[in-house]
């Protein structure tokens, strides 16, 4: 059957009208990564900015990606919050008790956790004055997969004071944890 030339014309304009707009529609984010054998579900609109061997980090805004975050002329509007996973063998948490106690910091919570069931974690959040700001952050030590999880906000140069950013986002870095799923551990 042959279609008269107008439907044709319209049916091949409506086409490439679809390609087009698939094309210029913002790529979508994944609602989860893989990284050292670990599923990490996303919150809905988190980036992934960074996803190497040693070092994966995601944040709830478009930061950037490589070596230099952003500049304050290019920095989204709102809260900026980020969580570093970084693979770091040997590390344990009288190690990060011992650096906090260095930078003076005021442990506010040391917690033993037990993620997916039987992974052994331990969870630090602590207060601190860094280059003028005052900061909150948390860290999560999981030895057995040789993994430390920083989450922490990212002040502006504006900001003085980021310890409620922090409280702010607090359940999101706790779902971004507690989703997790453990495959075994890598062996390097």
């Amino acid at each position: 059957m042959r279609l008269p030339r107008s439907t044709s014309v319209l049916l091949l304009a409506l086409g490439l009208l679809a390609v087009l707009l698939a094309s210029c529609s913002p790529s979508s984010q994944p609602d989860a990564v893989s990284w050292r054998n670990v599923e990490i579900d996303l919150p809905d609109a988190w980036y992934v900015f960074e996803d190497e061997a040693d070092r994966l980090s995601i944040s709830n805004r478009d930061i950037g990606v490589g070596d230099v975050v952003g500049t304050p002329a290019d920095w989204p509007e709102g809260d900026v919050v980020a969580m570093f996973f970084t693979y770091e063998p040997d590390t344990l948490p009288a190690d990060w008790r011992d650096l906090l106690g260095r930078l003076d910091a005021e442990i506010e919570t040391d917690t033993s956790l037990t993620l997916q069931g039987d992974v052994p974690a331990t969870q630090l959040i602590y207060r601190y004055e860094t280059e003028g700001v005052r900061t909150r952050e948390m860290v999560v030590l999981i030895p057995s997969r040789a993994i430390v999880l920083l989450a922490q906000p990212v002040p502006t140069p504006a900001d003085d004071d980021v310890t409620e950013v922090f409280l702010a986002y607090l359940d999101d870095f706790m779902g971004v944890l507690e989703s997790a799923t453990f495959g075994a551990p890598l062996l390097d």
